[in-house]
């Protein structure tokens, strides 16, 4: 009877841990009717972005996931599809973290930067990127962004990394709404003295991302969505762009 009381203890114990780590886990699904990030039209067409990342910490701010981006259908004969690996801490308040970044949207089958498992500095396809965070504080929300391409696919034409840099302001201007309003700023460079791929490619600093995100719940079918609309310009690239997006988890 002893024994069995103490196994019956050991494997209550264990479910509970099981059931503590698979509450770590989490996955989310987004729909666009196109993706741009930071001033860059990654695609033009429809897509869905999935998020799978697991916690490493029972608070949940450190978090190790996959981040992928698909195409709804082809734009210009070619079909976008991505894929990211990231590490990241994150408060809320402010967070910091490490992506690998690999788009092969347009490139060759049998090119070098093609190959997934390639990660030689000279020919890979994947960008490896610094990227973090600060808010200011509740009372003024201002949010700071920051990333720095520092291994990888961000090559000038000798071959050299050029360390792209992005700097960018994000404010709330309208909270707690009906319809929230939200604007943004942003500025590159290349901390190697040259342009980044953010711009042009002609200037050492460049205004790439300016605009405004609105966003709101709709009701659909009894069940409340969160659906944004954001316009986007990237006076460097002479570019704008308007976007429809929800997540629907």
């Amino acid at each position: 009877m002893k024994k069995t009381l103490i196994l019956l203890t050991v494997l209550i114990s264990s479910i509970s841990l099981y059931s503590q780590e698979i509450e770590r886990l989490d996955f989310n699904l987004s729909l666009r009717s196109n993706h741009f990030w930071r001033g860059i039209t990654v695609t033009d067409g429809a897509m869905a972005d999935v998020d799978i990342n697991y916690a490493l910490d029972h608070k949940k701010y450190l978090k190790l996931g996959v981040w992928g981006g698909i195409g709804l259908g082809d734009t210009n004969g070619q079909h976008y599809h991505e894929i990211n690996y990231y590490l990241h801490y994150s408060t809320g308040k402010w967070g910091v973290g490490v992506w690998d970044v690999f788009n092969s949207t347009g490139r060759l089958k049998d090119a070098k930067d093609n190959d997934i498992w390639n990660y030689d500095h000279k020919t890979s396809g994947h960008r490896f990127d610094f990227r973090g965070y600060f808010v200011f504080c509740d009372s003024f929300p201002l949010k700071l962004d920051y990333g720095t391409s520092f291994y990888g696919a961000d090559r000038n034409e000798k071959g050299d990394q050029r360390w792209s840099t992005y700097t960018g302001l994000n404010y709330p201007i309208i909270k707690g709404k009906v319809v929230d309003l939200d604007i943004f700023c942003g500025a590159a460079f290349g901390l190697a003295g040259k342009s980044s791929f953010y711009g042009n490619e002609k200037h050492d600093f460049d205004i790439v991302n300016a605009g405004i995100t609105a966003s709101k719940d709709v009701s659909v079918l009894g069940y409340k969505l969160p659906v944004s609309a954001t316009a986007m310009w990237n006076p460097s690239r002479k570019e704008a762009r308007v976007q429809i997006a929800t997540s629907l988890f």
